[in-house]
Formats: C-alpha cells, structure tokens, sequence
C-alpha cells in the first residue's frame, strides 16, 4: 500500500488514476481559500488536492463542504479511504462521488461552488501511454475536452466564485483563449523546472469579476539541483 506523508497528514495513493506529486500539490498551495466555504476538485485521483486545500480550511476554523469527483471508481474508493483518516476536519466535510463533472453540471439545479479547482487530463491529438488509468488520467480526448470543462464550471461556479487549475503553458493559453467573454484571468503563476530551463507548467486562475491579472513566475530547482527557497516556501505547509 503506497503513503504519501504530508506534516500533518497521510494518504493512500496507489490505486488513483494518478500519483500524488508536485502539480497537485503547487496548485492546492498556490491557491487561496479565502472566502470559500465550499470546495469542488474535478478528477480528485486520491484527494491531494482537495485535503490540501481542507488544510487551509481548517486553520482558518471554516466548517466547508469539500467535493470531489473523479469518473474512476477506485480513486474515489481511496479517496473516501483518505478522508476517513483525515485528522484536520471531519470524515463528513468531505464528498467524493464517482461521475463526470459534465453530469453533475447537467443537472436541473446543481450544486454551486465557491472555490472550483482541477488538476485535468491535458494532453489531446498526441502519442497516449498503453496503461488505461493514464490515458485517463493524462489525456483529455473524449474524457474532458477544455470547451466542457470551461461550460460545466460556468454552470458550477458561484457568482462571487473562483476557478483554478494547472496546465502546461500551450494548454494553458488554448484554455485561455476559450475563457474570453466569460472568464476573467486574476492570476498567472509560470513554474520552471531550473532557471535554465523554460516554463512547464502554469497555474491560472480565474472568476467573473473583470478584474487585474497578477503574473509571477517560480523555479522549483536551483543550479545544484536543490530546491530554491521560493519553493521550499510556498510548500512549507505541507511537504515535511
């Protein structure tokens, strides 16, 4: 049984569609809980960064619905697993339902979130990998296409909410340009390997508001091949 040890809890990893590793967990760190009494991960694999985030819930003494869904039924059988254990809040904060985010937007009166967030299926049209939990999970082509993901959390989010998720950059900036008119981009944080070596990941985030876009840029490795303090930082929370 594989463990991810976090400082201030555990979880069960092996049987998600994805492994825990440092995109969930830089998105979950990287995005700000404030004002968010309920929470929606699509594709939550084991929960990463739904308890991530329930993390900052806590310490802020929220009592937050935290949701998530994943169309796998393992990942969401770990899930449940996860939060029974979970230490910070309680089992009952949190809902993990097997589904497709396109169902549960299609609903007559779905539920509506305050803080909406996704590490998606990416990549499309390209080279898939033989083992079927990572073509699913890796892979957007008739699972989650970005036109349906951006339409169910349209659907999904509150008025006053915001959307974050974590893309390579040019599936980022195709993600972009279909936001236009609906979406207003509030942050970008571009992350890079080394110094030396370009961008590889973006995280953005979004909401209705038309508000200024703050854009930073971090480095997770220095020239010694250590992690920079920036990133130490920003993952302090969490990373022992």
């Amino acid at each position: 049984m594989a463990s991810f040890h976090f400082k201030k809890f555990s979880l069960q990893h092996d049987k998600s569609t994805l492994k825990i590793g440092t995109d969930a967990v830089l998105l979950a760190a990287l995005t700000d809980v404030e004002n968010a009494q309920s929470v929606l991960d699509i594709g939550c694999g084991c929960g990463v960064i739904a308890f991530c985030l329930a993390q900052q819930l806590a310490h802020k003494q929220a009592q937050p619905l935290v949701y998530g869904l994943d169309p796998d039924e393992a990942s969401v059988l770990e899930a449940r697993q996860n939060a029974a254990a979970y230490p910070l809040l309680p089992a009952d904060t949190f809902r993990f339902v097997q589904g497709r985010v396109q169902d549960m937007a299609a609903a007559d009166h779905p539920v509506q979130f305050d803080l909406i967030v996704t590490n998606p299926p990416f990549y499309g049209h390209d080279l898939k990998p033989a083992q079927e939990k990572r073509l699913r999970s890796k892979h957007r082509d008739h699972q989650l296409p970005f036109e349906e993901l951006l339409q169910s959390v349209l659907k999904l989010l509150k008025e006053g909410g915001r959307f974050a998720l974590i893309l390579p950059p040019v599936e980022g900036a195709q993600f972009h340009a279909l936001t236009e008119g609906l979406l207003h981009c509030r942050k970008r944080v571009f992350i890079q390997p080394t110094a030396k070596k370009p961008v590889h990941r973006v995280i953005q985030e979004y909401s209705r508001a038309d508000v200024s876009c703050t854009e930073h840029h971090l480095v997770i490795r220095n020239e010694q091949n250590e992690y920079t303090e920036e990133y130490r930082g920003v993952t302090k929370p969490y990373l022992l």
